[in-house]
């Protein structure tokens, strides 16, 4: 039986960054800017996207631009752990701890439903996936999950709604120094590991004339881009001031190798070899 799990394998460009890690990567988007990043840092990984529907349950007023990346991450990151779990032996689960960010957030997990004894089609479909992607396997999965969003003048700008709503936001932008900020989860299953962090990079945008502004509209590019702009576009009228290319692109690169060492350090010891 054949499932839309819209599963996709890296091919290792670098180094194979993944062959010493413990751990089997499975990134929660569908973004392809966030994949291509992947595949050119060297890592071997699955695709999983979340339900879009997660994002629409979660209650989100009142949260500071910070907090709200780092929450939407956690929250994908959350859905797609649980339609990993009947793929993995997942023992009682204590509770999580809140986030290392935010540690006064609260934490929405749910203790996890005891699997299926009957393997459904659909799980089936999916356990042959990403057999194919990583070979036969019981390391545990760790999960990858982003959120990023603009920020300029305390106003946060996400995706653009339509081709209005994107010059609204390139308007605002025009001129000034902004923000982007991108919450990055990593989730181990089983064991339920969580690492959770906010990386912040800082662009200066060009003043825009209404020539360059309507060529950009016109262009398509603003489509699905937080702030109505792509930076791996290559515009001249954008400038990094701080912070790290990737993490504007929506996957910090550093962020994520690092909390990879953490979690490589910690599960490395109990899997055999």
């Amino acid at each position: 039986m054949s499932v839309d799990f819209d599963l996709f394998q890296g091919a290792a460009r670098s180094s194979d960054a993944d062959v010493s890690l413990p751990f089997r990567l499975v990134l929660g988007s569908r973004s392809p800017r966030r994949r291509s990043l992947l595949t050119s840092a060297g890592y071997r990984f699955a695709v999983l996207p979340a339900d879009d529907a997660v994002e629409e349950r979660e209650p989100l007023d009142g949260l500071s631009p910070s907090e709200l990346v780092d929450r939407l991450a956690f929250v994908k990151a959350r859905d797609v752990v649980r339609r990993l779990r009947p793929l993995v032996e997942t023992p009682s689960s204590p509770a999580l701890p809140a986030s290392p960010v935010f540690p006064n957030s609260p934490n929405p997990l749910k203790s996890p439903n005891s699997p299926n004894p009957s393997e459904s089609s659909e799980t089936a479909a999916l356990r042959q996936e990403i057999d194919a992607i990583f070979g036969p396997s019981n390391a545990p999965f760790v999960v990858i999950s982003c959120d990023s969003i603009a920020v300029c003048d305390g106003e946060i700008l996400g995706k653009p709604a339509d081709r209005a709503d994107a010059e609204r936001m390139l308007r605002l932008l025009s001129g000034a120094e902004h923000e982007v900020r991108t919450g990055l989860c990593l989730w181990t299953t089983p064991g339920d590991r969580v690492l959770r962090r906010v990386e912040i990079s800082r662009l200066w945008m060009a003043p825009l004339s209404e020539e360059r502004l309507a060529a950009y509209l016109e262009s398509g590019l603003w489509e699905g881009k937080a702030g109505a702009f792509g930076y791996q576009d290559g515009n001249d009228w954008l400038r990094l001031t701080y912070g790290s290319e990737s993490n504007i692109v929506g996957l910090p690169l550093a962020a994520l190798a690092d909390s990879l060492r953490t979690l490589a350090a910690e599960l490395a010891p109990s899997q055999p070899r």
